[in-house]
């Protein structure tokens, strides 16, 4: 308990860490600005008239008109209904915040609050290695293996907490929005248990991503190290790679967790039927990420000479 309370001190007092929370609200505050200024409510008449063509393309939907041309489901969809329930939707462009879009603008900014859950893990681990504070740590605590842990933890909780608050502000500010300048119409009555959901599994993603920057800084003893393979896997791996060999993909960790944040498997480009990862698999090529790289942290720092 004592480690647990130091690092937990030592994590609160990083400036980085309030950096990240401070320069987070205000790139929200600046961007729901923006988008109070470019927001119109939209008339009764305007509602109305979506409303019809949403009713008309409804219809069509459910007669079998959007399908593809041997009239058969896209992968993914079992029914009818539950493909239009997806794919017709209420079209509002000039509503600008309009909060039946909160779910969806949640998922398009989850990889920003990811990649912040790596720079807080790879801060947070390699700060004590670049201030050569290292071997102070481990002659007060010489258990490397209790300080692995004890710090993935608390990497764990800081990263949890600051997406988990960030995501909040934007959804309390983009809320306050839709109603004062956009428009809060034709909301699904799921709304906040999707809002709800997303935030939960972009946390939970942001979470495994700083645990693997966590581990890689650990073995690099250092925060730039950390991110600089991280980034160098992000653009020769998922950029490049994966763009010649897509059958690599159950095998990629950012792609793994955009398929668990947005809940929709990857289906091969040649047999659109064959799901090459599913929901369930993303969650264990993210969990073998995370747990693989803890090891390999673990085995490093154990055996190697910290002076």
């Amino acid at each position: 308990m004592r480690l647990l309370r130091s690092e937990f001190l030592r994590a609160r007092s990083r400036r980085l860490v309030w950096m990240v929370l401070a320069g987070g609200v205000v790139g929200i505050v600046v961007a729901l600005t923006i988008a109070a200024f470019h927001s119109t409510s939209p008339s009764q008449a305007v509602l109305d008239q979506a409303q019809a063509q949403y009713d008309k393309d409804l219809q069509r939907c459910m007669s079998g008109r959007f399908l593809e041309s041997n009239g058969e489901l896209p992968p993914g969809y079992d029914t009818l209904s539950s493909f239009c329930e997806d794919n017709v939707g209420v079209s509002l462009t000039d509503a600008g915040a309009w909060l039946h879009d909160l779910p969806e603008i949640l998922r398009g900014i989850s990889m920003f609050v990811i990649l912040l859950g790596a720079w807080l893990g790879a801060s947070l681990a390699g700060a004590d290695w670049t201030s050569n504070t290292m071997t102070t740590l481990l002659t007060w605590e010489p258990r490397r293996g209790r300080v692995l842990a004890v710090r993935a933890l608390v990497v764990a909780v800081v990263v949890l907490a600051t997406t988990l608050v960030l995501q909040a502000v934007f959804t309390a500010g983009f809320t306050v929005v839709a109603n004062l300048f956009g428009t809060t119409a034709f909301s699904p009555s799921d709304l906040w248990r999707d809002v709800a959901s997303t935030v939960g599994l972009v946390s939970a993603m942001g979470v495994a991503v700083g645990l693997v920057a966590y581990a890689v800084a650990m073995v690099g003893r250092s925060t730039v190290s950390s991110l600089g393979a991280l980034f160098g896997y992000l653009v020769l791996f998922e950029g490049v790679i994966a763009g010649f060999r897509p059958s690599i993909q159950p095998y990629l960790l950012v792609r793994a967790a955009t398929v668990v944040v947005s809940q929709n498997p990857i289906y091969d480009n040649l047999e659109p039927r064959r799901i090459l990862l599913g929901v369930g698999g993303a969650w264990i090529t993210v969990a073998a990420y995370v747990v693989g790289l803890l090891t390999v942290a673990f085995v490093v720092f154990r055996r190697r000479d910290v002076t």
